[in-house]
């Protein structure tokens, strides 16, 4: 064991010595090729303490064939975006550094093992069990360029059978595995490039920085067009075995973005953006109606609820001369007010978020359509008018709501005239509320004794009712992802409807796999406006009505506090 020890410390100081003899360019030969100041660096304690010396420089690894973010030249030197801004970061750190040009085949894994010790590299879920990733330096989008004499409009959502040129990444594989293309690995984009040109490949993805590099390098611009992907952006990160070093940069990295030190290295190819939106004076008439409908809705709802109020306490003050005891109740009426008033105003935030989201759809595909020259398939006029229809379905949704709303104190009981099946009412609420095309639930639907058995009820109020209850169901289990990790985004939730008949009433159970409700709050969840986690979209009204509306068909809607791993709505009806 001795002499394996001596023998390892050999070769660690062989290693050290091959470094600072060369093998890998200095810190001080890149700052000289770079421009930059060739003043050695002041060794920190923060290197002392990560184990890093004159003698025993940091070792990053560079991919050779990554331009222009980072290569080398014909004589080997380092140079590259990545280059000169991993250059400032050290020395701003004080860390003697080094770099170790190889190709991405052994780069990436010599990151991983700890044979580099550090790299820059793509954020990928798949490797952030066995390396630490930085926060994102910036992120990356993805283009698909393509020969301008073959296609007049590239068409992106019909890729079989094209053949695809890629730099390695597994999502770009499974998207192509996906729409049945022929997929091929390149790893050197500027022959990928060439290779396009002259016709090898009908198209090639890459990021939108390296398309604009390599088309203006090899002076291809009247050849190929670039447009961009639907892919989802990645983040450029920093990437170490050694978590204390991600730490540190971290630290260092929000203040050279704060003195704007991420722009000027990268902004003026790499972090690119898109143009400026001109939105159709249209679209504004079309908002500022929408904005009015809203305000006048609201302003009725609140004149109602303001007038009922001022009865309320109109009475109590008559009350109080009469029975002194009428105090409490008094004072407990004005509670209820401040209360209603605190919720209404969480109310109009949650609204004005629920709105801005179909809206901003529609603002977009508005752009999209109006642009000149924009040519689109049928396919894609197709989908952009499906997303136009559910972002109006969607607003028109919400404004039928807050119409619901005025009527949600109402005692009128409603005219049961309809004779249907249970059975009936669920297959209908079910499609209405389209929960089994939900991509991120599993819906099954279970029919118990009773379920055929006819009832009379007013049909419209009773599918309403279910409606709303599945449509909360498909809400609260749909991630919030400004509170979930990425393995519990992918997960997928179930959703049980169940249908029966007992004691001569009609029970139809909705059970989820979403968010947990405590007991405390099963009946404050019917009050109006309330919501219990604000990372999730709603607008803290839907139980409340279905609940006004079951209990003037003579029924109910009830939360079964017993059930866990959830919750699990109960809606009853009478036979009769």
């Amino acid at each position: 064991m001795l002499k394996f020890a001596r023998f390892t410390a050999l070769l660690t100081a062989l290693f050290a010595l091959v470094l600072t003899m060369g093998v890998c360019s200095s810190c001080e030969d890149v700052s000289h090729a770079l421009g930059l100041s060739d003043t050695p660096i002041q060794v920190s304690p923060l290197a002392k303490e990560l184990g890093f010396s004159k003698e025993r420089p940091l070792v990053m690894g560079m991919n050779t064939r990554y331009a222009p973010l980072q290569y080398v030249d014909e004589k080997g030197k380092p140079l590259g975006y990545d280059v000169e801004f991993t250059t400032k970061l050290m020395r701003r750190m004080g860390i003697p550094f080094t770099f170790a040009p190889n190709i991405w085949d052994r780069m990436a894994p010599g990151i991983i093992s700890g044979e580099y010790d550090m790299g820059m590299m793509v954020y990928s879920a798949y490797r952030k069990d066995s390396t630490y990733y930085s926060n994102a330096v910036f992120r990356i989008y993805y283009q698909i360029v393509y020969r301008k004499k073959d296609y007049t409009t590239f068409d992106f959502r019909h890729l079989k059978g094209k053949k695809i040129a890629y730099m390695k990444s597994r999502p770009v594989g499974e998207m192509l595995s996906a729409e049945g293309a022929e997929k091929v690995s390149v790893s050197d984009l500027g022959d990928a490039f060439a290779d396009l040109a002259a016709g090898k490949y009908d198209g090639l993805i890459a990021y939108r920085f390296q398309a604009i590099h390599f088309i203006v390098e090899h002076h291809l611009d009247h050849l190929l067009q670039a447009d961009e992907l639907s892919l989802e952006p990645r983040e450029y990160c920093y990437a170490s075995h050694d978590k204390r070093l991600i730490d540190a940069i971290n630290a260092e990295l929000d203040k050279m973005e704060a003195d704007g030190i991420v722009n000027e290295v990268y902004g003026k190819e790499v972090i690119s953006q898109f143009g400026a939106i001109h939105i159709p004076l249209w679209v504004w008439w079309l908002l500022g109606a929408i904005t009015f409908i809203f305000l006048l809705v609201y302003s009725i709802n609140r004149y109602r609820l303001s007038k009922r109020l001022q009865l309320a306490h109109q009475r109590l003050l008559a009350a109080y001369d009469q029975m002194a005891e009428k105090n409490d109740a008094l004072l407990i009426a004005n509670e209820r007010a401040e209360e209603s008033t605190r919720m209404k105003s969480a109310f109009i935030k949650q609204i004005s978020h629920e709105i801005r989201t179909p809206l901003n759809i529609l603002s977009g595909f508005t752009q999209v359509l109006t642009t000149p020259g924009v040519e689109l398939s049928d396919a894609e006029k197709g989908d952009i008018s499906k997303q136009i229809v559910d972002s109006t379905d969607r607003i028109t949704g919400l404004v039928n709501k807050m119409l619901e709303l005025s009527d949600i104190s109402s005692q009128t009981v409603l005219e049961r005239t309809d004779e249907v099946t249970p059975a009936l009412i669920a297959a209908q609420a079910v499609e209405t509320s389209g929960i089994a095309a939900a991509s991120h639930i599993v819906f099954n639907q279970n029919s118990e004794a009773g379920a055929d058995v006819p009832l009379k009820t007013n049909l419209t109020a009773a599918i309403r009712i279910l409606e709303l209850l599945l449509d909360n169901a498909i809400k609260f289990t749909r991630p919030a992802e400004a509170s979930l990790s990425r393995a519990k985004m992918e997960k997928q939730e179930r959703v049980t409807l169940t249908v029966g008949q007992t004691d001569g009433t009609i029970r139809f159970v909705v059970e989820d796999t979403g968010i947990d409700i405590p007991a405390s709050e099963a009946e404050r969840i019917f009050d109006e406006f309330v919501q219990l986690d604000e990372y999730y979209d709603g607008t803290g009204i839907g139980l409340s009505v279905a609940r006004s509306l079951a209990r003037r068909l003579g029924g109910d809607v009830t939360l079964d506090t017993s059930y866990a791993g959830g919750a699990r709505f109960i809606m009853t009806l009478p036979t009769e």
